[in-house]
């Protein structure tokens, strides 16, 4: 028997999409656009109605369908709920604002309003637009609208015998996706490390265009270190690279070198600010207090 769930059924599209999106951009392929377009919209349409369903199933349905078909429409049956027609791009924005309006705000919802537009263009009329706009407007709904939902769905619990997927597989996807999104996005200006805080390799470290991370976050808790000043980087006890920085709420030194022991295992590093002078005491030695000697 074939068996495809409603979570299962978004990162499917959501894993066409950024394949057609890497092949629309590496080859230059109009077809390609077209279908990442398609895809990635139907996509995060689906994994909005998923998060939606972890609310209440019905919340997903038309009400005027729900009384038209179901005898108890505030707890209706699955085989009528076959029957009912779901709510649309308008009515997920309307119950998103109810029930995630922290997380959607008025940004997020208008960077779906407006693809919604461009893909219907596709499916019932025609679309002249440029490469290059498509594609920024494809990864800004993959980054405001698709990363926003998968927060929510990381927060719930999945069982592979009741959502044919779980928590860890999902994570796994999601990883993987984030990996696509950036090389479109910044080609190689990244790397994957083990996160400190919950040791998953899903630890992103990004160098946005300098010679050095910037920023870093994981996309299997809520770990990150945000707004990297290059003066902050000490010298790290593994690999002897400027490559370690404090962090303030984990008491710890983190390195960001993909090579080093403490990015690719050993997590965090014991690193504490010196109570003698504005420096850090590194495994138990402040560098700047007793200096080794030439």
């Amino acid at each position: 028997m074939i068996k495809f769930t409603l979570i299962e059924n978004s990162l499917d599209s959501i894993e066409q999409g950024l394949k057609f999106l890497q092949t629309a951009e590496s080859e230059e392929c109009i077809s390609a656009y077209k279908h990442s377009l398609l895809c990635l919209f139907q996509g995060a349409e689906l994994v909005l109605k998923e998060a939606l369903v972890l609310i209440d199933p019905i919340t997903i349905f038309d009400k005027n369908s729900l009384f038209k078909h179901c005898s108890s429409p505030l707890a209706p049956t699955m085989e009528e709920l076959y029957k009912c027609k779901s709510i649309d791009i308008r009515g997920i924005t309307q119950e998103l604002k109810k029930h995630y309006s922290d997380i959607f705000t008025r940004a997020n919802i208008k960077v779906l309003e407006k693809l919604a537009i461009e893909r219907n263009k596709v499916q019932h009329f025609a679309i002249e637009i440029s490469p290059k706009e498509l594609n920024d407007k494809l990864l800004e709904l993959y980054l405001l609208v698709i990363k926003p939902a998968f927060k929510i769905i990381q927060s719930k619990s999945y069982d592979v015998g009741v959502n044919g997927i779980s928590n860890d597989e999902i994570t796994e996807r999601i990883s993987k996706f984030e990996e696509s999104f950036l090389t479109i996005k910044i080609g190689d200006g990244f790397y994957i490390g083990m996160c400190p805080k919950c040791t998953e390799y899903h630890h992103f470290i990004i160098y946005d265009g300098e010679s050095y991370p910037t920023y870093t976050y994981c996309t299997s808790c809520d770990y990150e270190l945000k707004d990297i000043d290059p003066c902050d980087y000490q010298i790290c006890p593994e690999c002897s690279w400027p490559s370690l920085i404090y962090d303030k709420n984990s008491e710890a030194g983190v390195c960001l070198v993909n090579k080093c022991y403490y990015g690719k295992e050993g997590g965090f590093v014991e690193m504490e600010p010196c109570s003698t002078c504005t420096g850090y005491e590194i495994e138990g030695s402040c560098s700047d207090c007793s200096p080794e000697e030439e």
